[in-house]
């Protein structure tokens, strides 16, 4: 059993002496693990790598080997700033909730375009493009949020807040008699092109509290959880909307 694809970097753990565990997000494969032999000749990869992976096994379901030529590597650019390293990891770390061999090419694509633009974007930009990727990969795996209408009136004017029981849309008027049970809806997320957007800090940071709320309900299991370098970007969230 053996194929070819390109593939991300979103994992990568010591396996013994000359070997780590690799785990790639590849194009057309989905997620894939595999040992991948150290070399002292080859510079060692990096989270975020976009490579050139050759895979083989002698059964589909074994481990297999990887052969790797690294592409490019985002990390190196990102060291000027925390935060920049902070998404890179995070954004890796959320593919593991991804059932393994599953092709998800959209995800694939939005990942490898998120680490290219991560080291000359803005910090405002940058956040709410991190949370725009949390919010696609709900719907990736089944868990869409709708925001097409009001789930109450079915209008599709004034659309501000969300039910968090179904993850559908609520307007304004509607939301009155419930307001304190419901989540606000981030206007970004209705807005297809954001360029100059004014979103404030306040706002990225509960849309990050609401995603956070539909993983925990839809996705994580008892033992699953965000990505550790999650809580330093809700962390510089709160700084940022207090400055």
């Amino acid at each position: 059993m053996k194929w070819a694809d390109e593939g991300i970097v979103i994992a990568i753990t010591p396996f013994s002496e000359d070997q780590a565990r690799l785990s790639l997000l590849t194009r057309a494969n989905g997620r894939q693990a595999g040992l991948f032999r150290l070399s002292k000749r080859q510079a060692s990869l990096q989270l975020g790598d976009f490579t050139s992976a050759n895979w083989n096994a002698r059964l589909a379901e074994h481990l297999g080997r990887f052969q790797i030529e690294r592409l490019d590597s985002f990390a190196p650019r990102l060291f000027q700033d925390a935060w920049r390293l902070w998404l890179l990891q995070n954004a890796c770390g959320l593919m593991a909730i991804l059932p393994d061999r599953h092709p998800y090419p959209t995800l694939f694509e939005e990942l490898l375009s998120f680490l290219k633009n991560l080291s000359e974007t803005t910090d405002h930009s940058a956040f709410i493009q991190m949370n725009l990727f949390e919010k696609l990969i709900l719907a990736e795996l089944g868990f869409g949020i709708d925001l097409s209408m009001c789930c109450v009136t079915e209008t599709k004017e004034n659309l501000t807040y969300l039910s968090p029981k179904t993850g559908r849309a609520v307007s304004t008027d509607a939301a009155i008699p419930y307001v304190d049970k419901l989540l606000p809806l981030p206007s970004f997320w209705l807005n297809d092109n954001l360029i100059g957007h004014t979103s404030t800090w306040d706002e990225i940071l509960n849309a990050f509290r609401v995603t956070d709320y539909f993983w925990q309900k839809w996705l994580f299991t008892e033992k699953q959880t965000f990505p550790s370098v999650r809580t330093e970007i809700i962390k510089y969230c709160e700084k940022k909307n207090l400055s």
